[in-house]
């Protein structure tokens, strides 16, 4: 369990998270002792073993950016359906879309990890995903504590890395989902699910082409992909199986990124 309060940030330390804040554009947090402390602590993974860690800050985050993105959704398409809100509202919320946004911000060299996470390639995007939801939490309760709304100060740099992300969704609402997409062609087109055989082809845990995976639709194989776990190889096999129904067998659709 973690120890509360986490000690204070060294000068360098502040400088970094001040930095940070800064590129967020919340610069009224970036003197505040508590907002720093509170930012810390999101970025603090328990691996590091610092006898504090963000696991409490990313369970208020998680409801944090539900809200916000809920607020956005309704506030920009609030013709959609609750069903259509609540698909969109779950990919902005997905350790995919965090970890994305985490890259934007450049928070990866900022979290506290240790050095078998640090080792582990299959770790870096769960840490970054889950710190990037923990640091909504610690900035929703800083801009509280300093006076604000909490969630109106998130709006604008949120909005400018989700917006083109929702636009592209509702082009294109199969890309980020080829396995949902494919399964939902085959039982209009062909009554049936589709049919997918995985087999690890590679033994080294975290290896990028790890497993390999066939999918198969009333008997025909329709596509094939390989990816560092089970899901991504199945993801890649949808996704060209996707392009091969849609586009002819001499299109190839972008694989998803996992």
């Amino acid at each position: 369990m973690s120890s509360f309060p986490p000690p204070s940030p060294s000068p360098q330390r502040q400088a970094q998270l001040r930095d940070l804040l800064l590129r967020l554009g919340l610069e009224s947090l970036c003197h505040s002792k508590p907002a720093l402390a509170l930012v810390e602590e999101a970025l603090s993974h328990r691996s590091a073993g610092l006898g504090f860690d963000n696991e409490r800050l990313e369970f208020h985050g998680d409801a944090a950016l539900r809200l916000l993105a809920a607020r956005l959704l309704r506030r920009h398409w609030p013709e959609l359906s609750v069903g259509e809100l609540s698909r969109l509202r779950n990919q902005l919320a997905s350790n995919r879309e965090l970890a994305r946004l985490g890259q934007a911000i450049g928070l990866q060299p900022l979290i506290h990890t240790g050095v078998q996470a640090r080792r582990d390639p299959t770790a870096a995007t769960p840490i970054l995903a889950r710190s990037c939801e923990a640091l909504l939490g610690a900035l929703h309760e800083a801009l509280r504590l300093d006076g604000g709304d909490g969630l109106r100060e998130l709006d604008p740099w949120l909005e400018s890395h989700w917006l083109p992300l929702v636009r592209e969704l509702l082009r294109q609402p199969q890309r980020h989902d080829w396995k949902t997409a494919l399964q939902q062609w085959s039982q209009t087109a062909h009554a049936c699910l589709p049919t997918y055989l995985t087999e690890e082809v590679e033994t080294v845990h975290g290896h990028p082409r790890r497993f390999t995976a066939q999918v198969h639709v009333a008997g025909q194989l329709l596509g094939q992909g390989r990816g560092p776990s089970r899901r991504q190889a199945e993801q890649a096999a949808a996704a060209q199986a996707w392009g091969s129904v849609h586009n002819g067998p001499d299109q190839q659709t972008t694989p998803p990124d996992g």
